[in-house]
């Protein structure tokens, strides 16, 4: 073999050559891991990119809000009037009296000197870092605006002025110091808001502090201190319920990333406001960016995951090629490895011209054939061997082997001396797939020329070469399938025939490369055509302990057998995919079996993928069921007749004949197989027949 590990640089070093058989061993199963680990990989990789986009188009909370959460003013302004409480602005300042024209402000600092207080949360850090306070730009629409009333002044400095006076005249004025800190809010000075706020707390009665504590903490809030300014509002909530406060703690919170209680305070401010809009908006679009976060934060882990398993695998791949550098230490080089097979190809071929594996002799008036082991005979293109009906090697008589090559009649009968230093073990080969020969029969050339030409006179159009069914109980389900195939017998007649639909099975896992090959078979025209296999047909019924029972039951009790949760469902639905072939539905087949296929344990994936390939066999797809017969298990004999006849449909002999040697090599029992054993023997036997100029075989 070229460029093969085995090809040693020192072929003399049994040592290397044993460690070489174990790394080639290792690396094989390696090979197995490490593809095993890429698919497992690709299969539960996150490619969802557009997460994000179909949330916010399908979830219900998202589509309530209209908006996201990011795009509402979580900074909108709230306050509670003096009005709330009974208490009339004008009353507490002078609206008669003319204003001179140097207008003051209301500097609550130059009023009243707060050293401390233990009302005005100065624990707070954004209260003690009033000064350096953030003022972003109010909005227009901000409701602090309309609140001062023009009839405390023709404009707001003039509202100022009459506020200064008033804390002129009465210093400890709660009412006074609120209305300084609304004139304040108005001109966005956060650092004389806090003062007037915690002044007005200083003098406040209880009932009275929330007015200064939502003040207070909107200016917090709008300055980045929003953890400080929960605080502030649930205090004011200890001195009353007002909607105002909780609608104004559910911002916070929704800014805060808290959405289980800013989702709580909305549902507060809306008992007390029922269907205020703002509140509903941003109830939803909380919820609607809770759940996003949580889709976000299980997307994340599945790729930190996915990452990690990369980065497994890259480990692993290193280490392959590691192995695999050790592997080409002690291996001869590919050019050396390439003469040397061109001197063994050379050797071969000359010693093929000189004489044969074997020499054997003509006996009984040229009807028997004497080899002495049971290795390949080079049959000459003459007609000398047409007689020949029995064929016995060495003592233990057996038939021919299934090679057919060129047997040199002339060749040196000294070759025969040579040929006794090695002893192949004999096999007879009418004794295959555990099938019980006739002790009597082993001796004859079966079959003979003549019925190869009465049963076979040409290689069998595509249309009449046999389709197959591998059953599961070749893989040990039997003590499983039979119970799904037993029928009662006073079900015949009875009950609904609705035949067995496999649409609605939801699948365990998708094979991507099967899925692009059933789509590709979806645009065939002639799958759409009703096709009754009536091979199928027969194993449907011989599978059926019921044989009495029609084809409509059948499909009824399929469709019965797939809603049992006790049942292993892949089992039924590879039965109800042959029960769609014997009705001639390929549509339904092909899905049954795909789904089939995807339920199945991997080990036994092959099952439905032979199955599958002899529905598109039946149909004349013979391209597309080679594809599935291909990458599946090389265990059974059934899959090599059936990527056989694919291979002579298409009229590829080589490959059919190199298909049906590996099925003839298999030791397992296919008791199906039997039918097809004389073609196949027919053209391993009489290739010029059926003018096969090569021979594959040898």
């Amino acid at each position: 073999q070229v460029d093969s590990p085995m090809n040693l640089r020192n072929p003399h070093d049994l040592v290397i050559l044993m460690r070489q058989e174990t790394t080639v061993n290792y690396l094989k199963e390696l090979e197995k891991q490490l593809v095993a680990q890429k698919i497992h990989i690709e299969e539960n990789e996150d490619r969802d990119t557009g997460l994000e986009q179909r949330h916010n188009k399908e979830d219900p909370d998202c589509i309530k809000a209209k908006v996201p959460l990011g795009d509402l003013d979580l900074y909108d302004g709230t306050y509670i009037t003096l009005e709330s409480k009974d208490i009339r602005p004008e009353d507490y300042i002078d609206t008669k009296s003319p204003v001179p024209p140097d207008l003051q402000q209301p500097d609550c600092t130059k009023v009243l000197d707060l050293p401390y207080s233990i009302h005005a949360f100065q624990h707070l850090r954004g209260v003690q870092e009033r000064v350096n306070l953030s003022a972003p730009l109010l909005p227009k629409e901000d409701p602090i605006f309309t609140y001062l009333s023009r009839r405390l002044g023709r404009s707001i400095e003039e509202i100022g002025h009459r506020i200064y006076d008033g804390l002129m005249k009465n210093s400890s004025s709660w009412v006074l110091y609120n209305m300084a800190s609304f004139y304040w809010r108005i001109k966005n000075e956060p650092y004389q808001v806090v003062e007037c706020a915690m002044r007005a707390l200083h003098f406040s009665s209880r009932q009275n502090k929330d007015i200064a504590l939502v003040n207070l903490a909107n200016i917090l809030h709008r300055a980045h201190f929003s953890a400080d300014a929960a605080i502030v509002v649930h205090a004011a909530l200890d001195y009353s319920d007002f909607f105002t406060s909780y609608y104004t703690l559910g911002n916070i919170y929704a800014m805060l990333g808290e959405y289980n209680h800013s989702v709580l305070c909305y549902d507060h401010a809306l008992q007390a406001k029922p269907g205020f809009e703002q509140a509903v908006k941003r109830k939803h679009a909380v919820l609607c960016q809770q759940k996003l976060e949580q889709k976000l934060e299980a997307q994340h882990r599945s790729l930190q995951r996915t990452l990690n398993e990369l980065k497994e695998y890259q480990k692993q791949h290193d280490h392959y090629l590691r192995q695999q550098d050790v592997l080409d230490k002690y291996k001869l080089i590919q050019e050396e490895q390439i003469l040397r097979n061109i001197i063994h190809e050379t050797q071969m071929a000359k010693e093929a011209q000189l004489g044969n594996h074997q020499i054997c002799r003509l006996g009984n008036q040229q009807h028997s054939l004497h080899c002495q082991w049971d290795q390949p005979v080079r049959y000459h293109r003459g007609d000398i061997f047409e007689n020949v009906e029995y064929v016995q090697f060495g003592e233990d008589s057996s038939t021919s082997s299934m090679t057919s090559v060129n047997f040199d009649h002339h060749a040196n009968q000294s070759d025969h001396s040579q040929s006794l230093q090695s002893s192949p073990v004999a096999r007879s080969i009418i004794s295959v797939w555990s099938v019980e020969s006739h002790r009597d029969k082993q001796h004859i050339l079966w079959p003979q020329r003549s019925e190869c030409m009465k049963s076979f006179p040409k290689i069998p159009d595509p249309e009449e070469l046999p389709t197959y069914f591998l059953p599961p109980e070749n893989r040990g389900f039997r003590q499983v399938v039979q119970p799904i195939l037993s029928i009662p017998r006073d079900t015949v007649g009875h009950g609904e025939t609705q035949a067995p639909d496999c649409s609605f099975i939801t699948d365990a896992r998708n094979n991507e490369s099967l899925n692009i090959l059933v789509k590709e078979l979806d645009s065939n025209l002639d799958l759409k055509f009703k096709m009754p296999d009536d091979q199928a047909r027969q194993v449907l019924h011989s599978r059926i302990n019921n044989q009495t029972i029609t084809q409509a039951k059948i499909g009824a009790f399929l469709d019965h057998a797939m809603k049992k949760p006790e049942d292993r469902l892949w089992l039924v639905l590879n039965e109800a995919g042959l029960y769609w072939r014997a009705v001639g539905n390929s549509t339904f087949a092909i899905t049954c079996l795909q789904k089939a296929f995807n339920l199945a344990p991997h080990e036994y994936q092959d099952i439905p993928l032979v199955n599958l390939a002899n529905l598109l066999i039946h149909y004349g797809l013979h391209l597309d069921a080679i594809f599935f017969s291909l990458a599946i298990n090389a265990s059974e004999p059934l899959t090599f007749l059936s990527l056989g006849n694919a291979y002579l449909a298409l009229n590829n002999i080589s490959g059919a004949l190199q298909a049906f040697r590996h099925a003839l090599d298999l030791t397992t029992k296919c008791l199906e197989c039997e039918s097809s054993l004389k073609m196949i023997r027919c053209l391993q036997f009489y290739p010029f027949l059926y003018n096969i100029t090569s021979s594959v075989c040898s």
